[in-house]
């Protein structure tokens, strides 16, 4: 092992401090505001994007009750123009086996008062999801500036073999 010597110890120099000076912090700290400035309008209109996916997933929903509604329907002969078929306790209205977008007579479930396409679709209490059950059925997103360009528009089959038409109206802008 060698042993400095105190001549050794008196050439190395304390006063070079190792650290960044207050002009390299004061340009880093400048350079992130500047990227945070750039970067932060694309998070502020993440409540839009939120929105828009809430109505993809009811869209959803609702195919998963016209599938469902239709296989009941096709399994007890209801393909005709008009018909109904009971889930549980309630009615729902048919029009060439698959759920109607406006309810039948009264539409309150009894049998030849069925119930429409927006009562199939079950939404969670407080949702801000609206539906208009008049034709075409109305889904939309009452969070959103302009409800109108935030929605699902649900109309009647054609015929039985057609499927009804679920027409989203979803912009970026419109849900925000």
């Amino acid at each position: 092992m060698k042993k400095l010597s105190t001549g050794a110890l008196s050439n190395m120099s304390l006063s070079k401090a190792k650290g960044f000076t207050l002009i390299e912090l004061v340009i880093v700290i400048v350079i992130l505001g500047i990227l945070a400035a750039t970067a932060a309008p694309k998070f502020i209109n993440l409540t839009g994007d939120a929105r828009e996916s809430v109505m993809s997933g009811v869209q959803g929903s609702i195919n998963s009750a016209v599938n469902i509604a239709h296989a009941k329907a096709l399994i007890e002969g209801q393909t005709a123009d008009t018909g109904e078929i009971q889930i549980g306790s309630l009615f729902y209205a048919l029009v060439y086996g698959y759920p109607a977008a406006a309810g039948v007579n009264a539409g309150d479930g009894t049998t030849g008062n069925g119930l429409p396409i927006g009562s199939l679709v079950e939404l969670e209490d407080g949702s801000e999801i609206t539906v208009s059950d008049a034709t075409p059925s109305v889904f939309q997103h009452s969070g959103a500036g302009t409800a109108a360009n935030c929605q699902l528009s649900y109309a009647n089959a054609a015929d039985s073999e057609t499927p009804p038409v679920i027409t989203p109206t979803l912009s970026t802008d419109g849900c925000s």
